[in-house]
């Protein structure tokens, strides 16, 4: 595997007449330790966290020569000022280590851990900057190809802690319950199979709002263990109502002893699930009861997304908790990979002490793309006959807009693909 593989394109740098506060605010926001400095396109020295400290200090031979002179602390801290305002030329390296895209990934790792780097500038023949590369960067990949769930764990890991700040539950579950319930009762529901439950909220609240038994599903261990140290905090009446099972998915119906009235989907969990459609629903529908039991499904519309919304799904900031001027910016996108049956999802967020945002992290994960005409076909296959499309409008996150089962879908308005299948 070559470095070109795995290394950042889309690179943050400075030039040599950069103030070294600008470097500094930059290593700071972006929570990196260094910054190449870049002159006419080619690299010509890196700046770091230690080389703007160690400037503050007297050398090392006054040091030496005379410690107690030369340690003068607090005139140390004074001199600060006056090297922020310095050009980063002043304290740069421009000794350094690089790599070009050609060379193996391993040749990379090996560098970094001979010289004790964390980053590798990566150059072209004419020493111009290509990329840069971490040993993060070389481990995630790694893992990617060894051990794929490596990639959904760091993502549900990664958005776990934030999940429930980014969902107004609130303002969701009052959009969506009414209508919800209202099919649970007409079609005589009481207890769901919930298909990817991310950190348990709606399977929780659907136990609170009167949902006799509720078993919920998902193949991230970071989601189930949210869910389960939020059940541990319920009443005892309904933490005996709610359950939860960690699975793949490729054969989970064996492992359950028990039929459901329905099986829900919510919140586009569809498109994260890492089974094909054909074998989900063979799988559900055995879990299901035979008669009238039901499927639903909620899915984002992609088309409307990928097309119209310059494949942004979400923009939003939150307050972090109450009381505090503390907030959280969201920020989530896609990418088309092979096809628009495959997308890259990727979460970036940021965090706002009250002074600075500053960035906390970037997760990306593959999910499937479904359409209306291949869910319709896969759910027939599995035995369901009654099937009934609807869309309603509301956004991925924050305004959320009433759940419908009676809207017809508009591939080219509707923000949701709602679907209502009854095998008969």
């Amino acid at each position: 595997m070559k470095i070109s593989e795995a290394m950042h394109r889309s690179i943050t740098s400075v030039t040599p007449d950069t103030p070294v506060k600008e470097a500094a605010r930059l290593i700071f926001s972006l929570g990196i330790s260094g910054l190449p400095v870049i002159e006419k396109k080619k690299l010509v020295g890196i700046v770091t966290e230690e080389d703007i400290l160690r400037k503050m200090h007297p050398s090392i031979k006054e040091l030496i020569e005379d410690y107690s002179k030369a340690s003068n602390f607090e005139s140390m801290e004074n001199n600060l000022a006056d090297i922020l305002e310095s050009p980063v030329k002043k304290l740069m390296t421009t000794t350094f280590k690089s790599a070009n895209p050609e060379m193996p990934l391993m040749h990379a790792q090996s560098m970094m851990l001979l010289n004790g780097f964390s980053r590798l500038p990566i150059v072209n023949g004419r020493n111009e900057l290509v990329g840069i590369i971490s040993q993060g960067d070389i481990f995630r990949e790694l893992m990617k190809k060894e051990i794929p769930m490596a990639e959904r764990e760091r993502y549900a890991g990664f958005v776990g802690q934030y999940y429930d700040e980014m969902v107004n539950w609130e303002k969701r579950l009052d959009y969506e319950f009414p209508i919800l319930f209202h099919e649970f009762k007409k079609n005589n529901i009481n207890s769901i199979l919930d298909l990817g439950i991310w950190t348990g909220e709606y399977s929780i609240n659907l136990v609170k709002e009167g949902m006799e038994k509720v078993l919920g599903l998902d193949h991230n261990k970071s989601m189930i263990d949210i869910a389960d140290t939020k059940r541990r905090k319920l009443q005892e009446k309904d933490k005996k109502r709610f359950k939860t099972m960690l699975t793949d998915f490729t054969d989970f119906a064996p492992k359950i002893h028990e039929k459901y009235d329905a099986s829900i989907c919510m919140g586009n969990s569809l498109s994260y699930i890492p089974v094909d459609l054909p074998q989900l629903f063979s799988q559900t529908a055995k879990v299901l009861r035979k008669k009238n039991g039901v499927i639903i499904l909620q899915v984002l519309n992609f088309e409307k997304i990928l097309e119209k919304k310059d494949r942004m799904l979400s923009f939003i900031i939150q307050k972090a908790k109450e009381g505090t001027s503390h907030e959280h910016l969201f920020i989530e996108f896609f990418d088309i990979v092979k096809d628009k049956y495959e997308l890259l999802h990727h979460v970036i967020i940021f965090d706002n002490d009250g002074k600075n945002w500053i960035f906390k992290g970037i997760t990306t994960i593959p999910i499937y793309y479904y359409k209306k005409n291949y869910i319709e076909q896969e759910l027939k296959k599995a035995g369901f006959t009654d099937i009934t499309f609807s869309g309603n409008l509301g956004k991925y996150q924050g305004d959320y807009g009433p759940l419908s089962f009676s809207e017809p879908f508009n591939p080219e308005q509707s923000d949701w693909l709602n679907v209502l299948a009854i095998r008969k």
